[in-house]
This record gives structure tokens, sequence and C-alpha cells, in this order.
């Protein structure tokens, strides 16, 4: 009873009982979107028995009965069949970046991993929601995790059980995994990197080119630490190395907060021009604003750009 307690306020942590009542209204704008959740409402267009009415067609032999349309059958004395938009599935894999760096936090605010837990629970939870498929992996140098692509509500307690079971450790693996994925040749489908991103972009843009040659559609959800951000030391400062354990530095935070800043804002802006050159989504967000919020506000945008 105790341990079963404890797994559920690690749950509520990860994904939390007003967070849930959040996103609930983020399927109303998911299922009216063109291409798939964060690409539209993955239908397709080709004329088949699903879910959405699109229109009559005169009934030919072979056709299933149950889908005549008797009322207006009966008005215009012949069959008439309903047809209907085809429901795609849509497949989604979210990697979360559990190296060392995302154990970094301001004040009471989440570390850098919690937020990104939140995120993938988040995202979990609407795409099985919607009855697609999701698979999670949880990546350092030290260890994956990988959770295969389901599509039974049940899986989204595997998937907050991994992340909230969880703890980053050693340095960051996203390279080694992004390669895995690619080798594996996964079907294609949407694959949602949550990661601070802050190590050599090279490596990692050039897996996800390759994913992307390969069909699949990038999301990149960038998480920014405040402290990390603002840098807002003015005297000599003890730092701890977080992928490198007892590891530190002690240096004069005055002389570096300038190159510091500048270097920070340099890599935010390679990582948001490299989306924009090769049409990657890229979403950055500190960890104190809310992620249903976030999600949420990002799903309108990508309704106004595809339409209802």
């Amino acid at each position: 009873m105790a341990e079963r307690s404890r797994n559920a306020a690690l749950l509520d942590d990860v994904l939390t009982p007003s967070a849930k009542d959040a996103l609930r209204h983020l399927e109303l704008y998911a299922r009216r979107m063109v291409e798939g959740l964060l690409h539209g409402a993955h239908r397709s267009k080709r004329k088949g028995y699903g879910d959405n009415f699109d229109h009559h067609k005169n009934y030919q032999p072979g056709d299933p009965l149950k889908h005549i349309d008797w009322k207006v059958s009966a008005r215009h004395d012949r069959y008439y069949v309903k047809r209907y938009l085809e429901r795609t599935a849509l497949r989604v894999r979210i990697v979360v970046d559990r190296s060392g760096s995302m154990l970094q936090r301001t004040g009471e605010l989440p570390t850098k991993y919690l937020q990104a837990a939140r995120t993938a629970a988040a995202l979990a939870y609407l795409i099985l929601r919607q009855g697609d498929s999701v698979g999670l992996t949880l990546t350092s140098l030290e260890r994956t995790t990988w959770l295969p692509v389901r599509s039974v509500n049940t899986h989204l307690v595997a998937i907050l059980q991994a992340l909230a079971n969880t703890e980053p450790v050693a340095q960051d693996g996203l390279q080694t995994c992004l390669r895995t994925i690619v080798d594996r040749t996964e079907p294609k489908g949407l694959i949602a990197v949550v990661s601070d991103m802050m190590y050599d972009p090279a490596p990692v843009q050039r897996e996800l080119g390759r994913l992307q040659a390969q069909g699949h559609e990038v999301l990149l959800l960038q998480l920014r630490d405040p402290t990390e951000e603002d840098f807002p030391f003015n005297r000599w400062v003890q730092f701890h190395d977080l992928e490198n354990a007892g590891v530190k530095h002690r240096l004069d935070a005055a002389i570096l907060k300038r190159i510091y800043r500048e270097e920070y804002q340099a890599l935010i802006q390679e990582w948001e021009a490299w989306a924009k050159k090769y049409n990657v989504h890229f979403v950055s967000f500190r960890t104190e604003e809310h992620v249903e919020t976030v999600l949420s506000q990002y799903i309108a945008f990508r309704e106004e750009i595809f339409g209802k």
C-alpha cells in the first residue's frame, strides 16, 4: 500500500491532476488540425469508412450495407453510401535528455529534467487520448532506456513510471541515441526531442537530418534554466560539473559574465537558425513556464498555420 501511494505521488508530480485538466482542451485543437499532432489532425485524404463524414456516393455492389444512408436513399429512390475521411495513425517517439546537466535548477523552480519529464508526460497523455501511439526514450551516455511505441492507454502508466523513477546521470548521449533510431529504421512518425541542448550541435543536427531524410518529422523542445541563461554572478564562484561527478571549477564570474552570455545566446541562435533552415519545429521555454501552457500555445500556432 505504501509503495502504491509513493508511485501515485511520483506520477502526480510528473503529470499533475491540474495539468491533466488543462491539457484536455488541447484535443479540440489537435483534432481540427490538418497533418497530425503538432502537425495537424492526422486525417488522410483517402476516402474510406472512418469517423469524419465527407460525402455520399452511389451504392456499388460490394459496398458494406451498414454504410447505406437509408434516409437519403429513400428520398432519391436509389441507394447512397456514406463516405468518410480515413483516420491515419500517428507514431511518436519522445526522446528525453537525462544527462547530468538536466539536474540544474534555480531556487524552488523544478529542475530541467523534471520539467522535461512533465513535457514528455503531457505529450504522451495527449497522443494516447487521441488513440495514437507513443514510445519513450530516456538517454544519457551511461544508460539509455527504451519503451516501445504503443497505443494502449495503460502504456501511459509505464511512461510516467519511467519518467518519475529516472534520475539524470553522466554525460549527454543524444547523438548515439538518435543514430540508433536511424539504424533501426523505425516507421515514419514524429520524433520529439526534449533537452537543454547544451552540447556541440553539429553531431546531433547530423543525426536529426538523417531522421528527416527517412521521412520523420522532428520537434525540438528546449528547456532553459534562468540561472544558466542569466548568469547572475559577480564574484568568485565554485561551479560543480553536473556531467562529471566530483569535478569543480572555481572561477571569477564577473570576468566571464559577458563572454558566457554571448556564448549562451549564440548557441540558442544556432539552434534556431538550423531549425528554420531545415524546417524543424523548435520550441524554447524556461523552467518557470507551465508546460501545458507552452504546448497549448504551440498547438494553436500550428493550427493557425495549417488552418482548421
